[in-house]
């Protein structure tokens, strides 16, 4: 098991503690795989191992469309890139670089944002999100924060320079943000979630990682790959809090700004990878496209795994959602490769029950609307489905 932050890890030993002390109290009669103990604050919530079918139904309401009606075929599409606002309209950024905007009746009514270095324009986009009814993209060729005011007119870039030099990714919140910091060194990289950016301070979760393989397949070359499926941070924020776990094993930890509200756990089997992950990793070999005429240089699956080799154990957390709700979403396998599977917890930790053959939605609106990604089979492209769930 990979070594926790000191605060965790004494939160972890109390917690043993207090229930080698008073043993663990059941949830209900009802729901008797779900055990909660209590340390220094901080809820511990374990479910079983056991998967059960998720007992709610998802109603298919319509699409996101184009002013004209027809569906909106987005080129990918991730909770990071959706944002719902607080009246019910969807904007979702796309790497043309843009940022579309559809109203309450999911209806497109707006695209912000072009290529260029200027107020308003983009390089290489990667996230979207909202600071007060400030709409934020993060770009990590610009270095640089690219806004939008509460009228949707740019707004002055915000630098990412000093505390934020190194931030690969921010989340806002009321107060405050969070942000995953890369490290690197000698000996090799680290990873580290900050719930602020003073550097003195100990990050909330963090991973080290060893230095990296040099990999030649010929096409291209590669000085510091990890293993295939090496342990990742695997984070996803909303509103004051953030669900967030480091592989590979399944748990999770909750934060309000910066202290830990609850560690939720599922004791699921861990693994060691097979081929056929990195098949599913891979489907049509390890593509790498560079140069200004977008020239490709695919490897078979094969070169890849004698050359990277892969992490002792497969993740058991692939990607995360937080929901506006306080429900969250775990998925546990690789996001696009055969038949998804996603564990579903209510906000108080406790497992609801897993789904299979649906995305890790993307957002939920105001009306309890969930908003998930669906692929057409026709084109390779994604729409956006608008989701009834009866719970």
């Amino acid at each position: 098991m990979l070594p926790l932050p000191p605060t965790l890890r004494l939160l972890g030993l109390l917690s043993v503690l207090a229930a080698g002390a008073s043993g663990c109290s059941r949830a209900d009669a009802g729901d008797p795989d779900v055990t909660r103990t209590d340390s220094a604050g901080v809820r511990i919530v374990s479910s079983g191992s056991v998967d059960r079918v998720l007992p709610w139904t998802f109603e298919r309401i319509d699409v996101l469309r184009d002013s004209l009606g027809e569906p909106w075929l987005f080129t990918g599409v991730h909770p990071s890139s959706v944002l719902a606002d607080r009246g019910g309209r969807v904007y979702v950024l796309q790497r043309d670089p843009v940022v579309l905007r559809f109203s309450r009746e999911g209806r497109h009514e707006r695209s912000m944002g072009r290529k260029g270095d200027g107020p308003g324009e983009m390089q290489l986009p990667v996230s979207l999100s909202s600071q007060g009814d400030t709409l934020v993209v993060q770009d990590v060729v610009r270095q640089a924060l690219v806004r939008w005011g509460p009228s949707l007119d740019p707004t002055g870039d915000l630098r990412l320079d000093g505390a934020l030099a190194r931030a690969e990714r921010i989340a806002f919140r009321t107060g405050g943000l969070w942000m995953i910091e890369r490290t690197f060194s000698d000996s090799g990289s680290g990873v580290a979630l900050r719930g602020d950016t003073i550097a003195a301070s100990a990050p909330l979760l963090s991973i080290a990682r060893p230095k990296g393989i040099a990999a030649d397949f010929g096409c291209v070359s590669f000085s510091g790959m990890d293993p295939l499926f090496a342990p990742g941070l695997t984070w996803s924020a909303n509103g004051p809090r953030l669900l967030a776990n480091v592989g590979p094993n399944y748990e999770l930890w909750l934060y309000e700004g910066a202290r830990p509200l609850a560690s939720v756990r599922r004791p699921v089997p861990l693994r060691a990878p097979t081929v056929e992950d990195v098949r599913a990793l891979y489907p049509d070999g390890m593509q790498v496209r560079f140069g200004a005429d977008s020239r490709t240089c695919k490897v078979p699956v094969e070169d890849v795994l004698a050359k990277l080799g892969t992490a002792p154990f497969f993740p058991q957390v692939h990607d995360l959602l937080l929901l506006r709700d306080g429900t969250f979403w775990v998925q546990r396998t690789i996001r696009g490769a055969g038949e998804q599977v996603l564990d579903v917890f209510a906000s108080d930790g406790a497992y609801a029950g897993t789904i299979r053959g649906m995305q890790l939605p993307v957002a939920l609106l105001p009306n309890g609307e969930l908003l998930v990604p669906v692929e057409d089979e026709d084109t390779g492209g994604t729409h956006i489905a608008r989701m009834r769930v009866k719970k």
